[in-house]
């Protein structure tokens, strides 16, 4: 049993995908981001029942009164459904861990945008090729190759599951081949 609170970017980053993919309008962000939040920290403090607000696993400066008060900030950059794809398995992820969670709105709509995703993947690597992890600067490790036990290789996001910055889409973009940001 893991799980931990996502931080901001990474709201903002699943949202401005929904909000791009007409799953929302741009005026619903700020309540579905609350909704999403809710669920995650319900998820978290049901992990971990004697952690407190402000001890949770998660970003330094949250505090549970931040589900509260979230207000969407578009990502910037072209959104890519592999990184759409991996980071919103990661707040399913982190937001799963209570009895509630299958029934819940939240659970509906990440599962959608998931699909959603997952269904884009294909026309956008047509379009700007695969992502070559051989292409980032020394010491990034944002995306890697996977192999798995019947030697299957495929490319993996960790940025996906931490959101390091509002920056990733940008990175992502300069990872793919024959294709310039």
């Amino acid at each position: 049993m893991s799980a931990w609170i996502v931080d901001r970017d990474h709201l903002d980053l699943l949202l401005t995908a929904a909000i791009d993919w007409n799953v929302i309008t741009a005026d619903q962000g700020d309540e579905t981001g609350r909704m999403l939040w809710k669920e995650n920290l319900t998820s978290v403090a049901h992990c971990f029942p004697h952690d407190r607000d402000g001890g949770r696993p998660g970003p330094d400066s949250f505090r549970d009164r931040d589900v509260d008060t979230y207000r969407y900030q578009p990502y910037p950059g072209r959104i890519d459904p592999d990184v759409i794809q991996a980071a919103a398995a990661s707040l399913q992820h982190q937001s799963c861990e209570h009895p509630g969670w299958n029934d819940s709105p939240a659970a509906h709509w990440i599962t959608q945008l998931r699909q959603l995703a997952t269904d884009r993947i294909p026309a956008y690597l047509a379009e700007h090729g695969p992502i070559d992890p051989q292409r980032q600067a020394p010491g990034e490790t944002g995306w890697y190759t996977l192999t798995d036990l019947n030697g299957q290789q495929q490319i993996v996001s960790t940025d996906g599951w931490t959101v390091p910055d509002r920056d990733v889409l940008h990175r992502t973009a300069a990872l793919r081949t024959g294709t310039t940001p």
